[in-house]
């Protein structure tokens, strides 16, 4: 009786061990989306970041030349 129970028991744990392993694949998998989507995000702000500083370099030059010339 107390290896049927005992069994029982093991069985129960293998059975919870088991969805362990499936959620932490989902949430493995998750994961990797995420790494995908921020490095998208990061070579987005690179370019958004080149484009804001040559907009403001063309603006000071703007600025500058219009001061020069002005005199």
């Amino acid at each position: 009786m107390a290896a049927d129970a005992l069994a029982v028991r093991i069985a129960h744990l293998e059975g919870a061990y088991e969805q362990i392993d499936k959620r932490l694949g989902v949430i493995e998998g998750d994961i990797r989306g995420l790494r995908g989507e921020v490095q998208e995000v990061g070579r987005k702000l690179d370019t958004t970041f080149r484009w804001v500083i040559g907009i403001i370099l063309v603006n000071w030059v703007t600025l500058m030349l219009a001061v020069i010339l002005h005199r």
